[in-house]
């Protein structure tokens, strides 16, 4: 498949073209620092601001899929997964392309409840309140959309791969666990081939 990776340079967007090239696929990674991606066979970068429309819309034409690895940071001001999700959503339906599988955080809307009281009091109401309401604003733009896509919803991310986890999206994960950017990426890449997932939220964490 033609793949296109929105927050290529994050850690997580590199494990998502390191895991998309070995499974196969041709990748396209759209950043704004083209110097930060390092140069490798069945990768192209694509120059751009996920929040510049029609730079959006140009890159996504000629893909088959888009793979979403944005997010904020707690000190920042400006919201940048809405936004751009806005922004590819439309571009896909320009191009009719149909599958999206984009991160998110688990926590976000419906999965508070399960995160416990620290994290929910503390964590997501002051320190990551602004950047978690971006995640619900881009989930909630998803849904309305008529795309085929999946939200991943992720646990504290780390390094060291296990190569198994927990997936589910009935509420019977509890607690924030943690999960590593390898396997979130790895379990991405199965999604494009797969429709186990599709318009759902599941929740992935050791």
């Amino acid at each position: 498949m033609r793949i296109i990776v929105f927050g290529a340079t994050g850690g997580t967007g590199q494990a998502l073209i390191q895991a998309a090239i070995t499974a196969g696929h041709t990748v396209t990674a759209f950043t704004r620092r083209p110097g930060s991606i390092a140069e490798q066979p069945a990768l192209r970068v694509s120059v751009g601001n996920v929040l510049d429309r029609p730079a959006v819309a140009a890159a996504v034409g000629g893909h088959d899929a888009v793979l979403s690895a944005l997010g904020g940071r707690p000190w920042r001001k400006e919201s940048i997964c809405g936004p751009a999700i806005r922004n590819i959503s439309a571009a896909m339906g320009t191009h009719q392309v149909r599958r999206i599988v984009a991160i998110s955080t688990l926590g976000a809307a419906d999965t508070r409840a399960d995160v416990g009281w620290a994290a929910r009091n503390i964590l997501f109401r002051f320190i990551l309140r602004r950047e978690v309401a971006d995640k619900e604003d881009m989930e909630e733009h998803l849904a309305t959309t008529d795309l085929d896509w999946t939200v991943v919803r992720v646990g504290m991310l780390m390094k060291a791969a296990k190569g198994r986890f927990r997936v589910a999206d009935d509420h019977s994960i509890q607690g924030m666990g943690k999960i590593a950017r390898a396997d979130v990426a790895g379990f991405m890449i199965a999604q494009l081939q797969s429709g186990a997932w599709v318009r759902r939220r599941p929740v992935i964490v050791y």
